[in-house]
């Protein structure tokens, strides 16, 4: 065997483990959400012996109004892509086309807030959402998410609309398009891969926020997924098999989302963060 067939062999191998050891979570929590409680703790095994208890998901969907906290849970992403992939394709697209005074210090002043952790903003975020009185509301939960994911949303449509020939947008304005026009019947649409890329990212990221909501929110009603599925582990002794299986019920749609969607995923990385 010749050395670049053996590394080749070798970095299939790595990766081939590297996937086990990234699926063992997942596939251990199936596993226990069709087990009893007890079964979780005494046994070793990634699967039940005997019988598979698929009556846990129902129990847990009834138990909890879950279909309520999964329409919370949507309602939040839903706007949230909305609002990221509107408003900064929108800046993408000033940033990358037209010329103002003070765009490269927007684009990179944008740029600087991701090295700012989310966490240290919390209190005085919750202070300023207190005081305009959106605390304890969805609102308030959509605008934080928008503004933390604008930096790379930006980056990438800014990079995106800069890869597209500007002889485009030079006809689009002789032919008497206006900015606003010219980017949502142009731009936009040639974007599609970095809307994609948005998407999954800030959809991953929504669906699956757990400080924000704990922070910002107080009435149950209001209560995203991964919040309910806190709920589960209230009692005095933890109920594994029931709390795997809320867990599963609320990564099924991340799941399925990125699986549908993991092709436009990597194009828009490619095509748009590499290209300046």
């Amino acid at each position: 065997m010749s050395i670049r067939s053996f590394s080749q062999v070798a970095i299939i191998a790595v990766l081939t483990l590297w996937a086990l050891f990234c699926l063992y979570p997942l596939v251990w929590m199936i596993g226990a959400s069709l087990k009893t409680s007890q079964e979780v703790m005494q046994s070793f095994s990634l699967f039940p012996a005997g019988k598979w208890h698929w009556e846990t998901f129902v129990d847990v969907w009834n138990r909890l109004n879950f279909f309520k906290y999964f329409m919370n849970s949507l309602n939040v992403t839903l706007m949230t892509i909305v609002g990221v992939n509107l408003i900064y394709s929108l800046t993408a697209f000033a940033v990358a086309k037209l010329h103002f005074p003070g765009k490269n210090f927007i684009f990179y002043g944008f740029l600087a807030m991701m090295f700012v952790p989310g966490i240290t903003i919390l209190i005085p975020l919750y202070l300023t959402e207190y005081y305009l009185g959106i605390l304890n509301t969805h609102l308030g939960l959509i605008l934080p998410i928008i503004n933390g994911a604008g930096p790379f949303a930006l980056f990438l449509f800014r990079n995106y609309f800069q890869s597209i020939p500007h002889e485009i947008y030079e006809s689009a304005k002789l032919e008497g398009c206006g900015p606003i026009r010219t980017w949502w019947r142009i731009y936009f649409p040639l974007s599609l891969p970095a809307v994609a890329t948005i998407t999954i990212m800030n959809f991953l990221g929504s669906w699956n926020s757990l400080v924000l909501p704990m922070v910002m929110l107080t009435n149950q009603d209001l209560f995203t997924l991964p919040l309910a599925v806190m709920l589960l582990d209230t009692g005095v002794f933890r109920q594994w098999n029931v709390l795997m299986a809320g867990s599963l019920i609320s990564v099924i749609p991340v799941i399925l989302v990125f699986f549908f969607m993991q092709k436009y995923y990597i194009q828009g990385l490619a095509s748009g963060a590499i290209k300046s």
